[in-house]
């Protein structure tokens, strides 16, 4: 009896695990190389052209909203953004997509956090640094690195000459 109980509460385990994961939209490759590229673009005060590159599922923000928010970073340093590494892990319903400023050796890395809603399109975004990531995506069940982040691998970041 305790095999046939066991069994049927494995079985119903693996049912509500499926179940789970046909709720979570998959997340665009095409996502992260945006968000890298809005980082990048971020760091070089190209404002205008932020929303352009970024998919947002309704009005995207203009030019001076991207400027006033920009002013959150103090690391964005003429296009020496890092555009390596990103992560995207899902929480409360939605992915939020974490690309650091620089390396992320460290919790107090500066990054830009977009949110999506249907891994399609982007629906917000804010400034945080990695520490919040990271907890994030160590407490999801669903991570995607566009490059995952090895301590001890070089991470290159362009020359602003």
């Amino acid at each position: 009896m305790k095999k046939i109980v066991s069994a049927l509460l494995l079985a119903a385990l693996i049912v509500c695990a499926c179940a789970g994961a046909e709720g979570v939209p998959d997340i665009s490759d095409n996502l992260f190389s945006a968000a890298k590229e809005a980082l990048s673009l971020l760091s070089y005060g190209e404002y205008a052209r932020v929303s352009e590159t970024l998919p947002f599922a309704a009005a995207a923000p203009g030019a001076e909203e991207w400027q006033n928010f920009a002013g959150n970073f103090s690391t964005l340093d003429s296009g020496t953004v890092q555009r390596e590494i990103s992560v995207a892990y899902w929480q409360n319903g939605f992915w939020s997509l974490a690309v650091p400023v620089s390396e992320p050796n460290r919790d107090s890395v500066e990054t830009l956090i977009l949110r999506s809603d249907d891994g399609q399109t982007f629906s917000g975004y804010k400034y945080a640094l990695w520490g919040e990531a990271r907890g994030g995506y160590e407490s999801s069940d669903y991570v995607v690195w566009n490059e995952e982040y090895v301590a001890g691998t070089p991470v290159i970041i362009p020359d602003a000459a």
